[in-house]
């Protein structure tokens, strides 16, 4: 099986406190993730081959080393291997249309609740898990993945 580039979002995908609301912190000081968004994340991570790539805003605040820490808190079994660029300008579709050009990324899947992702290229989007802000990464997205990644091996 060929390694998958999972782009992951974090709000509205492990993180699910409604924007009206204060994030409730976890023992290290940052955001609590859905627990069950976590074990769903989890399952996918154990089942497939997959090399991490966080898309969220929030990259832009923390180190790589404190990201893997935060996913090690939360009991995520894998690291992050990078960030997506800083795209100047870009939306999250901009961003991730020229991550996959950039990369030729050819085995890869979406993570994302971001509304601007929803106009991405067909051959992209076909590739993304949209998630909703206030239930993340639920069963039912997790099922959408596998799918993804199963038409994925196909080609």
């Amino acid at each position: 099986m060929r390694q998958i580039v999972l782009i992951l979002d974090l709000d509205g995908v492990l993180i699910t406190t409604p924007t009206w609301k204060k994030d409730v912190m976890h023992l290290d000081g940052y955001s609590d993730f859905n627990e069950n968004c976590v074990a769903n994340l989890n399952q996918l991570l154990a089942n497939y081959p997959i090399t991490i790539f966080l898309s969220s805003t929030r990259r832009t605040v923390k180190t790589l080393d404190e990201f893997n820490a935060i996913f090690q808190n939360r009991s995520i079994k894998q690291k992050i291997e990078g960030f997506l660029p800083l795209y100047e300008n870009k939306t999250r579709k901009g961003e991730l249309e020229q991550f996959v050009a950039d990369k030729g990324l050819k085995d890869f899947i979406i993570i994302d609740d971001d509304k601007s992702t929803l106009g991405l290229p067909v051959e992209i989007k076909q590739k993304l898990v949209h998630t909703n802000l206030l239930d993340g990464f639920t069963e039912e997205k997790l099922e959408e993945a596998i799918q993804i990644i199963q038409n994925n091996e196909k080609h």
